[in-house]
């Protein structure tokens, strides 16, 4: 498991070779410094897996919302995450965080493939 923590923001990412998922778990604030730590230790976790045969799963419950300056990260994630067989978010708790995270998935067109739940129970895998 990767875990990154700071003032602002924080991650932990871990695969589960068994029911093969990625898991990312955010919290905080993000700022462009998270942002580029984030992309970092994602890429560590990531690039080894066959994105074809794994889910991803990542859980915003503890998330703040994003400035501006973010959502090009917030876009760049996404596309990265559509490369997966199955993406499931874990809504924030914040309902402004919802929206910004759904607004961003249909600018880079990828609502359809995404699925948005309010707590980890309605998690399915295929």
């Amino acid at each position: 498991m990767t875990e990154s923590a700071n003032q602002q923001g924080r991650h932990e990412m871990w695969v589960d070779p068994k029911t093969k998922v990625f898991h990312i778990d955010l919290f905080g604030f993000y700022g462009v410094a998270e942002a580029e730590k984030f992309f970092s230790d994602y890429s560590k976790h990531a690039t080894p897996l066959n994105k074809d045969e794994y889910s991803i799963v990542i859980d915003c419950q503890g998330l703040s919302t994003f400035k501006p300056d973010i959502l090009p990260y917030l876009r760049d994630a996404y596309k990265a995450y559509a490369e997966f067989k199955s993406v499931s978010f874990i809504n924030p708790a914040n309902p402004v965080g919802q929206m910004q995270l759904k607004r961003v998935a249909r600018e880079v067109n990828l609502q359809d493939k995404f699925k948005f739940v309010s707590n980890p129970g309605q998690l399915k895998f295929e």
